[in-house]
């Protein structure tokens, strides 16, 4: 199997996806983004620590020379009194002895109701007194603010000791470069196309000047800029450019503003995809319902001062909705 192809792990402790490819044999892996490591049972899925590797003094994450955090430190007290103490033996100890074999008869059946058995022995064995509560609540508010700021305090150094990556160019930079253009040129083709339309209509007579020099795009553009007008073949031939940019909008869909610090090895990961896909794709849409209803070939035959309307209201619609999604993707 290729390797791109091959399924990879995802820890259980960063829920990230992880390098380490799937292979036979393979009972622990340790993952790079957060240094843990995780044990694989024999069908190859993530499975507790073997009690032989987890000694008190054993270490499932990277050490750091820093000291930890004081929320993080264990009292010498322990937080439940002796009744919670008792309760928490004896649920446990229930549940370690529910579940039988796999090859039991009756596996199936007590695995779907271990979520049950469970909720009633927790219910008959509080696990916390009111007495604890208190205490208990307490320390776990103080751990996990002791572990937001160690983990902030982490990507702080990190951000600090990293240097930028100086990677040389490769088919992915040039696929961003091409995006980029292709996303900006099909929304200046369609813009282009709406700005004639919303201009006055210039009727000239085809025996005076040859038929293909007045569809050329060069002379259209220097008769709009003389005479600010346009002659319907004109518009007709720039309505082509508008339909190559609506397929070209298609082809980019893919391409994001901040895809290229991705690549230049900027920290962080890409936020809000989805609404912006979303805006994206509504944005394509009304372009192309627009563009078939100002068409050559619209159904709603639409002429004079009302189609030059549409084009006008077109216009600004691909200009500030285009900004817009700009502005928004890069906040």
């Amino acid at each position: 199997m290729p390797r791109f192809l091959a399924r990879k792990f995802i820890c259980f402790y960063c829920n990230r996806r992880s390098s380490q490819d799937r292979k036979p044999g393979l009972r622990q892996w340790q993952c790079e983004k957060c240094d843990a490591v995780n044990y694989l049972d024999e069908n190859g899925e993530i499975t507790d620590p073997p009690a032989l590797e987890t000694p008190s003094q054993t270490r499932y994450a990277q050490s750091v020379s820093d000291p930890p955090s004081q929320g993080l430190e264990a009292s010498l007290g322990s937080l439940f009194c002796q009744r919670c103490l008792l309760n928490q033996h004896i649920v446990n100890q229930a549940l370690a002895e529910y579940m039988p074999t796999p090859t039991a008869s009756n596996f199936s059946e007590l695995e779907r109701q271990a979520s049950q058995y469970r909720s009633d022995l927790q219910e008959r064995y509080p696990q916390v007194c009111e007495s604890c509560a208190p205490r208990v609540e307490a320390r776990i508010k103080a751990t996990g603010y002791a572990a937001k700021t160690d983990h902030l305090r982490r990507m702080m150094d990190r951000t600090r000791n990293a240097n930028p990556r100086q990677s040389s160019w490769c088919w992915k930079h040039f696929a961003v470069v091409i995006g980029t253009l292709g996303w900006v040129g099909s929304a200046a083709g369609q813009l282009f196309w709406n700005i004639l339309g919303a201009l006055p209509r210039m009727e000239q007579e085809l025996g005076l000047v040859d038929e293909d020099e007045l569809q050329s795009m060069s002379h259209c553009i220097w008769q709009v800029f003389e005479t600010k007008e346009v002659t319907p073949q004109c518009l007709a031939a720039f309505e082509f450019v508008a339909s190559s940019a609506m397929a070209t909008g298609l082809l980019c869909l893919w391409w994001h503003p901040r895809l290229w610090y991705k690549l230049s090895g900027k920290f962080g990961r890409l936020t809000g995809l989805t609404e912006y896909y979303k805006s994206h794709v509504m944005f394509l849409a009304f372009r192309f319902v627009g563009g078939k209803a100002l068409g050559k070939h619209s159904p709603f035959h639409l002429e004079g001062p009302i189609l030059r309307a549409g084009h006008a209201l077109m216009a600004v619609f691909t200009l500030i909705v285009g900004l817009k999604i700009r502005w928004e993707s890069n906040r």
